[in-house]
């Protein structure tokens, strides 16, 4: 049942972002192929600069529909209309917060290595491509497990990073939606109430961290790894309770339009 939960929510995350996907890498290509034969240099280079400028309205476009689109999923699908049919699946309530999680995260990603592919076009028909491979591939005799561990606790490190995120709009979202009235608007004053509480504990923890006689010595011999877990975890942390507070009160305070 959950794969059907999650192959139901990424059709619908995605039915919108699809087109965008396509037009920006066309525009990309476009754009490279432009630059490329010097078309557009003529008349003030007036067809070049549209392109440019319906390429960086496309960016915009792709990150706002994401970002409105996550949303979107997650309060229409749990506590629009969609979720009366939603809550009556076989499923427990942990499993609905997670597709939705999962998806968005997936879209995110997914939007972003569209946003770097269209870049990676804007200048590949002036990359010696040659000299790229070869420079590339003389990097791996030096490689070593220590730079494979870092790379994959930065991918970690974003991961959660983009989950707490979306997890702090769906917790904002589900307990603005505990009010009779104007719900949406309680949602962007827990949100910003959410904000402001992690930005004085951020700062809380700074602090006491600071006036600690045992943090400059254990900061100098902190090593990259350790940094990295440093700023892993907290998010990790924050990604918990995110997940399991929007769980717990579509379980027990649930309040559908």
């Amino acid at each position: 049942m959950f794969g059907k939960l999650m192959k139901y929510e990424l059709k619908s995350l995605l039915k919108g972002l699809l087109p965008l996907y396509g037009a920006i890498l066309a525009v990309a290509l476009i754009n490279a192929v432009m630059a490329s034969f010097g078309i557009g240099n003529s008349i003030d280079g007036l067809p070049q600069v549209t392109a440019i400028m319906l390429y960086f309205g496309l960016c915009v476009a792709v990150a706002v529909v994401t970002f409105l689109v996550i949303i979107q999923r997650f309060y229409k699908g749990l506590l629009g209309q969609e979720g009366y049919l939603m809550f009556t699946l076989p499923v427990p309530t942990w499993q609905l917060t997670l597709s939705k999680l999962l998806g968005a995260v997936i879209t995110t990603i997914l939007s972003g290595i569209v946003g770097m592919l269209s870049i990676l076009i804007l200048g590949s028909l002036k990359i010696d491509w040659s000299m790229f491979f070869r420079d590339f591939a003389s990097i791996f005799p030096h490689w070593t497990l220590d730079a494979t561990l870092f790379i994959i606790e930065l991918i970690v490190l974003m991961l959660v990073g983009v989950a707490a995120m979306i997890l702090e709009i769906y917790v904002a979202i589900a307990l603005g939606h505990l009010a009779n009235k104007h719900r949406i608007a309680m949602s962007f004053v827990w949100f910003v109430v959410l904000q402001t509480v992690l930005s004085f504990l951020t700062g809380l923890a700074a602090m006491a961290l600071g006036y600690s006689p045992f943090f400059p010595a254990f900061y100098a011999n902190l090593s990259a790894h350790g940094m990295m877990w440093m700023m892993i975890l907290p998010c990790l942390i924050e990604a918990a309770v995110f997940y399991f507070g929007t769980t717990w009160i579509l379980k027990n305070k649930l309040n559908l339009e």
